[in-house]
């Protein structure tokens, strides 16, 4: 029979405060404990589970809401570090080629996503296709010179 689990009431983890003993026990036979995350919403997590100690299973410190909101929120921030530094890229590259390539091409948005923001369909990045070609891109087709060398598939 388990021994009686620790009274970990009122003590706090992360977002966690928890609540009550649950009547759950983990196949170790550790127990499960109901937490209030700080948005409101409860959890039941295992005891090894709010443990402060790294080196074991990772520690959980928030409502399965929230987590998930968190890894959205830093996965948005990684999407918009690394769309930084493909304009800061496009645009350096850019500046190398005024006066080699058309005004019209300089003037057109840096990136894919950066023509989308301005509803625009196509951009230019200052960098060649995979065949050599130093051209406009379309958002979601490829170089422009690629596509105006393929032939158009004829009609029967």
């Amino acid at each position: 029979m388990p021994r009686k689990p620790k009274n970990r009431v009122g003590e706090i983890y992360g977002k966690l405060t928890v609540i009550r003993l649950s009547s759950r026990r983990t196949t170790a036979g550790n127990a499960y404990w109901w937490c209030l995350c700080s948005c409101g919403k409860e959890r039941e997590v295992s005891s090894d589970s709010l443990s402060k100690n790294s080196r074991k299973k990772k520690s959980v410190t928030q409502c399965k809401k929230c987590a998930q909101e968190s890894t959205l929120k830093g996965l948005y921030k990684k999407i918009d570090h690394q769309e930084k530094i493909r304009r800061a890229t496009a645009t350096k590259t850019r500046s190398l080629l005024e006066g080699k390539v058309p005004k019209d091409w300089l003037k057109l948005p840096l990136t894919d996503s950066h023509a989308r923001e301005l509803g625009k369909k196509h951009f230019f990045r200052g960098i060649k296709c995979l065949k050599g070609h130093l051209s406009p891109y379309r958002i979601n087709g490829g170089c422009l010179e690629c596509a105006s060398q393929q032939q158009k598939p004829k009609h029967s």
